[in-house]
């Protein structure tokens, strides 16, 4: 198994009020799973969002959420997923998500519900793919 450990940014990031990408593209064709290692500033951000986008071309346009699926007896219903920091504290955490080594590319974007007068950041971006 191959194992991949890399920054995603080599410096703080502020949170917005709309989605801005955290980093570069990640190329993640052949892997299985993305790790992601963030280190949260909070500061006056309250509602601080992350989410992974996958992307069938380097440097496309075309960006897909990726889905939440609620599965009932009879339909399987789908919400676009991202991930909202539940209390509105400094955090050190880790996460992961599935690429079923089907999706070529990621880009990981960020988000405030409020930016707040000082803006949260991110401290420190990591990734891992196995």
């Amino acid at each position: 198994m191959s194992l991949v450990n890399e920054n995603l940014t080599t410096q703080a990031q502020d949170f917005t009020a709309g989605w801005v990408d955290l980093g570069g593209e990640i190329p993640t064709e052949t892997f299985k799973a993305l790790g992601l290692w963030l280190i949260v500033d909070i500061n006056d951000t309250l509602d601080a969002r992350f989410r992974v986008l996958a992307k069938h071309t380097s440097g496309g346009a075309d960006e897909y959420v990726l889905p939440i699926k609620t599965e009932t007896a009879t339909v399987v219903n789908i919400e676009d997923e991202y991930c909202e920091f539940q209390t509105d504290e400094d955090a050190k955490r880790v996460f992961s998500f599935a690429l079923d080594e089907i999706i070529p590319f990621v880009q990981v974007q960020i988000q405030a519900g409020t930016a707040g007068e000082t803006e949260g950041q991110i401290l420190s971006s990591k990734y891992t793919l196995i």
